[in-house]
């Protein structure tokens, strides 16, 4: 049957898919971008779905409220940063490898690294969306290290003068530590050489 104006078109599941998730990936980047900006509380729906070009009622169509946004923004940026880095890998090494690229991505991707720095400073308040999300952020990030620096161990790569769990906390503390100063100071602070540095002072991962 030829297409008309007056005959509906049909369209397919997989093009209707495609359509949805790249509105989704729209309306993600343009909240990453007003989060960095303006931090949750001080974000609105109406202002992320103007950046994403869409209306009010079309973000909602997606996202029924800021806390699901807020919570899909968190989640597509852990998964893209385990994807893209391999850490989830079973190896240690490329899991320390992995922490490394990350340092050298977000050297390249202020924006990014604001947004989730803004974020994680709202979320020390009890009451925030994201607390517990960061909460779990943290101690999933000292459990991997403490899993990881232990496995060198045993491969005699540690070298650590304290226990790999406590080893684990003071990576943790001073990368987010270089983080902020790098934030507030990009030139005064080498983000990947000081991460790779401090590492070096507990293992060898070549």
């Amino acid at each position: 049957m030829p297409l008309t104006d007056d005959v509906p078109v049909k369209r397919r599941p997989r093009v209707r898919a495609a359509a949805t998730e790249l509105r989704r990936h729209q309306i993600l980047t343009a909240a990453q971008e007003a989060f960095g900006e303006s931090g949750y509380q001080g974000s609105s729906l109406r202002d992320i779905a103007s950046r994403a070009g869409i209306t009010h009622q079309g973000l909602l169509h997606h996202f029924p409220d800021k806390t699901a946004l807020l919570e899909a923004v968190l989640d597509h940026d852990l998964a893209d940063t385990a994807t893209d880095h391999r850490l989830e890998s079973g190896d240690s090494l490329e899991f320390f490898r992995g922490l490394m690229g990350v340092a050298e991505r977000d050297v390249r991707d202020v924006a990014r690294m604001r947004m989730f720095y803004r974020l994680c400073a709202e979320a020390t308040s009890p009451t925030n969306p994201a607390h517990g999300y960061y909460v779990r952020w943290f101690r999933e990030v000292r459990e991997r290290l403490t899993s990881a620096l232990q496995d060198l161990a045993e491969r005699g790569r540690y070298h650590g003068s304290v226990p790999p769990e406590v080893a684990a906390l003071h990576l943790s503390a001073v990368r987010e530590g270089l983080t902020l100063q790098f934030l507030l100071e990009p030139d005064a602070v080498d983000l990947a050489a000081e991460v790779r540095a401090h590492l070096a002072l507990y293992a060898d991962i070549g």
